[in-house]
């Protein structure tokens, strides 16, 4: 395994409780503040909600053991006091709004963190219901004070109808990598990852790179993923010469996003993705149609003539901007093969596991959903000291279907929050000479 990353020192536990104690006081003041200034009560407010979430931090932080999320009741308050901040927020911004119409963006917006099509459905009853009645009863009523309700309520009904449908848990915590091989543990060092990741990553490990060689591929072997739902023999050619030979193939993307996360994906994308060169993946037709480059380096760490390790870049190949920087690898684990890639971020990692499957015939399906097994997923994790924290987002689900039609290689890659598919990318793939090289 490669280590990407200067070991730093574990903190031990009661400097991770001061740590939080410090975060949350931090938090707590800036959401105080703006509940007090809604009321023209600033400084209480800072202080009150600097004392509420510093001393809840610190002491749940404290007394959770590893991998164990803080109680149920404590982030059920603290949402509740999230739900105060926005709408004491709304409120500043929006002098004159309608209690009805506030009540429902707070439902909104609380249902749509729950990443499901079901949350946000009772996120906006809750917000709508709780916003008339404020409007009919009391309309003197504090925004604060309905956010805090509207989210309340929201929350505990969730745990009633949803109870372990959790968008965020914790997979692992302080575990040694070794573990956790559902991970693929590379990270940033800086803000930025971008096309030459791979590049700078074998020039830190004094590694032998190479850009394109002849014949690379994205898996050394289908065999690699192997398994009781999956036969690589049983694959059309065209697929195996792909995955295995990736730089003999070209690619081109028609990107089809469902409407209601197209504004959502592009204030992601012109906040985060151009800003640290990754996930940044095209917002239309018109974009994607403005070329698209693939890469795919390999880094053979000990100058033996042996990949280590093997990366897919794809850039627009206009500006050079990255779309996509992930660490292709696979491991088995009680005779399956699963097909793990990581997306580098600053300081963390995204990992999505798959698992493979034989599909339609002589065509091939990478998915995450729907397995009834524990590895597949998508997790989001950071490197202490060659130990992972990791969380798991079974919210997120993609598949990846690679099949040939009238002799063309083609994929549909397929993402999805909850059951709701809101991003299909549709690849053409073409059979071409190799890239060229580059050492």
């Amino acid at each position: 395994m490669v280590d990407n990353k200067k070991h730093r020192k574990r903190p031990g536990k009661r400097r991770k409780a001061l740590e939080a104690g410090i975060a949350g006081t931090m938090l707590g003041a800036v959401g105080g503040a703006i509940i007090g200034a809604s009321i023209n009560t600033l400084w209480p407010g800072l202080l009150l909600g600097a004392l509420f979430l510093g001393i809840g931090e610190a002491v749940t932080d404290w007394t959770r053991r590893p991998g164990e999320m803080k109680p149920l009741a404590y982030r059920i308050l603290v949402a509740t006091f999230g739900g105060a901040v926005v709408g004491a927020l709304l409120v500043l911004i929006f002098r004159d709004l309608n209690l009805a119409i506030a009540g429902l963006l707070i439902g909104i917006i609380s249902g749509l963190l729950g990443l499901n099509w079901r949350t946000l459905l009772l996120g906006t009853a809750v917000g709508l219901a709780a916003g008339l009645i404020a409007t009919a009863i009391y309309p003197q009523l504090s925004a604060f004070i309905l956010g805090a309700f509207i989210v309340l309520v929201y929350r505990l009904l969730s745990v009633a109808l949803f109870r372990g449908q959790e968008p965020v848990t914790i997979a692992a915590e302080r575990v040694p990598v070794a573990d956790i091989p559902y991970v693929v543990p590379f990270e940033a060092n800086s803000n930025y990852i971008g096309a030459d990741y791979f590049q700078d990553l074998a020039r830190t490990e004094e590694g032998a790179f190479k850009r394109n060689a002849p014949g690379a591929g994205i898996v050394e072997a289908m065999e690699t993923m192997r398994g009781p739902n999956f036969d690589p023999n049983q694959v059309d050619p065209l697929i195996r010469e792909f995955y295995e030979h990736t730089t003999r193939c070209k690619l081109s993307i028609i990107p089809v996003w469902k409407q209601w996360m197209k504004p959502i994906f592009w204030l992601y994308k012109k906040t985060v993705a151009q800003q640290i060169g990754q996930a940044n993946l095209p917002f239309n037709q018109e974009e994607a149609q403005r070329g698209v480059v693939s890469y795919i380096d390999t880094i053979d760490l000990q100058c033996n003539d042996i990949v280590d390790l093997r990366g897919w870049v794809r850039a627009f190949e206009e500006t050079g901007e990255a779309i996509y920087v992930g660490v292709y690898t696979t491991f088995r684990h009680e005779d399956i093969g699963y097909v793990s890639v990581g997306f580098p971020l600053p300081d963390s990692n995204f990992t999505a596991t798959l698992l493979p499957n034989n599909h339609n015939g002589r065509n091939f399906l990478l998915k995450s959903r729907n397995t009834g097994l524990s590895y597949p997923g998508h997790y989001l994790a950071t490197n202490e000291d060659d130990e992972l924290t990791v969380l798991a987002l079974p919210a997120f689900n993609e598949e990846i279907e690679v099949y040939v039609n009238d002799g063309r290689l083609k994929t549909d890659h397929r993402f999805y929050l909850g059951q709701q598919n809101f991003l299909t990318l549709y690849y053409n793939i073409e059979q071409v000479q190799d890239a060229p090289a580059a050492e």
